[in-house]
């Protein structure tokens, strides 16, 4: 019988696996990888990142939640070989396939700017947002032996979707801290090269967004070009201006990247992201899929591909297990099509910004934050199940 292997327990590669257990043929073989045993729910990272939350209430065991016929192997992958259907582990011995579904999410990007590395968190995974918290805990207790204004300053870098979020949670946080360390006011700054943050929402949205953050704090500098990273500050172009603002908490979410097993494999991709067919596989070999963070996939009469979200993932898992059980089955494959269910943005706990696309409905405030929830809870059902959505729902 057929050999699935499904690299990667993110978004995409539980719904790809959870799927392919009810519709592939009796006795076929699907293998789940991952080099971590829990699922972490990383579009709740900002979340730990500004310590608002606990690591248990955005992860789970990967194995709690797999149907019998799926086995979970602990292994970290190191190269994938398209040509000899084999993949190549750090800590495993080579595992060939029939079909492999490659979900191993994202890396943070820093595109090589100087200091980056060196003196800035990344938000990478659990462990990543962890340090943050502790990181920012350190340098505000550590005020009352320095004197050094740096110590009490935040500085975000890049006001995307992560940016921002961790900007809302961080209103909450620095108020709870200035008590807790008995320290003067805690600033924080986020520095972004775009002129207007969130352009994926309704103007007026993104609007709201930036004066909520203003009206509690926190201080948005747009249109500043960061030049390179220093310990304890970073320096931007304003214009023709060189400037910089001095912190002793230095927070990267510019960018993100796919996979670098993806370079590292010698596939052809730009930044680790794969193009592939409408079918969500390679058209060189169409056993292999490719999905999540580690695929681009451009939607017809559109230029630039889909962005990547969980919802996306979640969603191109589903196709390409549907596909995989139907090439096994002897019918169609059926082209990926992409419904987006809306955009939602947290602002802390209590407020957010959302757009639901169909009906074209718009919310801010306290309600929007209440969707921030339900859609994060749905997502959990989609690819854990009704019962772990249950148990680790937010509401």
């Amino acid at each position: 019988m057929a050999h699935i292997l499904v690299l990667g327990a993110g978004y995409g590669g539980l719904r790809a696996a959870r799927d392919l257990a009810k519709s592939t043929p009796a006795g076929t073989q699907i293998d789940l990888i991952d080099k971590n045993e829990k699922h972490v729910e990383k579009t709740a990272l900002h979340t730990i990142a500004a310590g608002t939350n606990r690591a248990d209430a955005v992860s789970f065991d990967v194995r709690s939640v797999l149907p019998s016929n799926v086995n979970f192997i602990k292994a970290t992958v190191s190269k994938l070989d398209l040509d000899n259907k084999t993949v190549e582990f750090s800590d495993h011995e080579d595992i060939t396939y029939d079909y492999i579904v490659v979900s191993l999410g994202f890396r943070s990007e820093d595109f090589g700017l100087e200091g980056a590395s060196e003196n800035a968190l990344i938000l990478q995974d659990l462990e990543t947002a962890q340090n943050i918290y502790k990181t920012i805990n350190q340098n505000i207790a550590n005020y009352k032996k320095s004197n050094d204004p740096a110590d009490l300053n935040i500085i975000v870098c890049g006001a995307g979707f992560t940016g921002v979020e961790i900007l809302g949670e961080l209103v909450d946080t620095v108020k709870i801290l200035k008590a807790k360390y008995e320290v003067p006011e805690i600033k924080v700054t986020c520095l972004e090269m775009a002129t207007r943050i969130l352009p994926m929402f309704d103007e007026n949205l993104a609007t709201y967004a930036v004066d909520y953050l203003d009206k509690n704090g926190i201080k948005l500098l747009t249109g500043a070009k960061i030049k390179k990273i220093e310990p304890k500050s970073v320096v931007y172009m304003d214009g023709d201006t060189e400037k910089s603002v001095e912190g002793s908490t230095i927070i990267w979410t510019v960018g993100v990247s796919g996979s670098d097993v993806i370079k590292d494999s010698g596939i052809d991709a730009r930044r680790n992201r794969v193009m592939t067919t409408e079918f969500l596989n390679l058209e060189a070999h169409p056993e292999a899929y490719f999905i999540g963070d580690d695929s681009a996939i451009i939607p017809k009469g559109e230029e630039r591909p889909y962005p990547t979200t969980g919802q996306l993932a979640t969603a191109e898992g589903s196709g390409a297990a549907f596909n995989i059980a139907a090439a096994l089955n002897g019918k169609d494959l059926k082209p990926f099509v992409y419904h987006s269910m809306g955009t939602v943005a947290s602002l802390g706990q209590n407020h957010g910004i959302a757009e639901i696309t169909d009906k074209n409905l718009k919310f801010k405030g306290p309600f929007a934050s209440l969707l921030k929830h339900l859609s994060a809870d749905r997502g959990i059902m989609e690819i854990a199940g009704i019962k772990t959505a249950i148990k680790k729902g937010t509401i």
